[in-house]
């Protein structure tokens, strides 16, 4: 038997575990670009900084050797440094601040109380953002210096990938809770489901018994047939048989059924035999249409494979109208011979496009009966029971709707030859 992935349904989407790490995987490769982004800004932010202060330490050097006249440093100044907006600090050679810009200090307080709070900022910066000297020229020695510190912009670009990863964080935390409020659901919709489709499944025997009952109840009353009364016995003996393999069958669903090697056409005669009985009981006007080329033997289990069997054509039989309509079952081989295809097809009032793809999904139905779990069902059994496939070929509203079963072909042993 296959192994099952977990999955996560939502409105005809599936998310299986291998999504889930591959989101998982682009998250971590998504945070760590951003990263790499935001830290290369931050250098080049802080390399630009320090051109800034280094240009203006030069312009203070130039203006102190008289180099450039005082209105030309005034239009640079005014350009370069009052409309930067990272922090910086214009200290004496001993470190006492003289001039600050951008600090939670304001520019006009030169209180005691504000210098020290300067002092405090230079002491913690200084370490991390060495200072641009302002040196005399002709002596080389430093008369002042130059603080800088990090823009706004610079420190909440580095908060920026935190940021992010703390939003993937709580997207994955309340994915995780509507994860489980969706398995919760989906086990109880899987019960739910489990339940109406043993109500489908008794419903024909069940419905059929009614019928012979009164069948025999007629006889007796006009007067017993002996041979009409043992085939209506007959019938019911196949009734109650069926009802038995019903209830075999639903005790068999997770686990690993025997398959041996069976004959898919004499397989799909007897189920297709016990319906055609019963399909007026079910639905007036339906003609049962077979056709069957000669196919080799496949592994299969035959009470699990004709529940599926039965499923397809009891749900083409609810899809065709009161009207009444056709089916068709066939067998036929591959075109590259590795499979057998058992074909279930009508003229019912079809599927639309819109949920193709959602009619195998354990719980969905468009209509009371059918459809909810019954496609599930006959899916699993032929995927992961059986090795095969169960797939929609086509759908045309009251033209046609084709299902297919395809199962591999038997593998023959090689006969060993006899060494001589």
């Amino acid at each position: 038997m296959r192994r099952k992935r977990s999955i996560i349904r939502i409105k005809g989407y599936t998310i299986s575990s291998p999504s889930i790490v591959i989101l998982m995987i682009l998250s971590i490769l998504v945070l760590s670009v951003l990263f790499v982004i935001t830290e290369t800004i931050r250098r080049q932010m802080l390399e630009y900084n320090q051109r800034i202060m280094r240009t203006y330490g030069k312009l203070l050097q130039l203006t102190i050797s008289r180099s450039v006249e005082t209105p030309e440093l005034s239009i640079l100044f005014d350009e370069l440094i009052l409309k930067s907006n990272f922090p910086l600090v214009y200290a004496d050679a001993n470190g006492q601040p003289i001039y600050w810009r951008n600090l939670s200090v304001p520019d006009n307080d030169t209180s005691a109380a504000a210098r020290e709070k300067v002092r405090k900022w230079i002491k913690r910066h200084s370490r991390r953002f060495p200072p641009i000297p302002v040196r005399i020229p002709e002596t080389n020695k430093a008369i002042a210096y130059l603080y800088y510190g990090e823009s706004p912009m610079v420190n909440w670009l580095r908060l920026t990938p935190w940021l992010v990863a703390a939003i993937i964080a709580f997207m994955f935390f309340v994915g995780a809770m509507i994860y489980g409020k969706i398995r919760r659901y989906e086990q109880q919709n899987i019960w739910l489901s489990l339940a109406k489709e043993a109500a489908h499944q008794l419903g024909t025997p069940t419905s059929s018994l009614l019928g012979w009952l009164q069948l025999m109840r007629d006889e007796l009353e006009n007067g017993a047939n002996p041979t009409e009364l043992k085939k209506i016995v007959s019938e019911m003996e196949r009734d109650i048989t069926n009802l038995s393999r019903i209830v075999v069958r639903f005790g068999q669903i997770g686990s690993t059924p025997e398959l041996v090697a069976t004959d898919p056409v004499e397989l799909i005669k007897d189920v297709v035999g016990y319906l055609k009985q019963r399909i007026p009981q079910l639905r007036k006007n339906i003609e049962l249409i077979e056709h069957y080329d000669p196919v080799p033997n496949v592994n299969a289990n035959k009470l699990l494979l004709s529940w599926a069997l039965e499923n397809l054509i009891k749900n083409s039989v609810e899809a065709i109208g009161p009207k009444g309509g056709t089916i068709w079952v066939a067998t036929r081989r591959s075109l590259d011979g590795n499979e057998v295809h058992l074909i279930v097809s009508d003229t019912g009032k079809g599927i639309p496009a819109s949920i193709q793809k959602e009619i195998f999904s354990p719980g969905f139905s468009t209509k009371k009966r059918g459809w909810g779990m019954g496609l599930s069902l006959a899916r699993r059994i032929v995927e992961d029971y059986h090795h095969g496939r169960l797939f929609l070929l086509e759908s045309k509203p009251y033209e046609k709707t084709t299902f297919i079963i395809a199962l591999p072909v038997k593998k023959r042993r090689a006969k060993k030859k006899k060494v001589t």
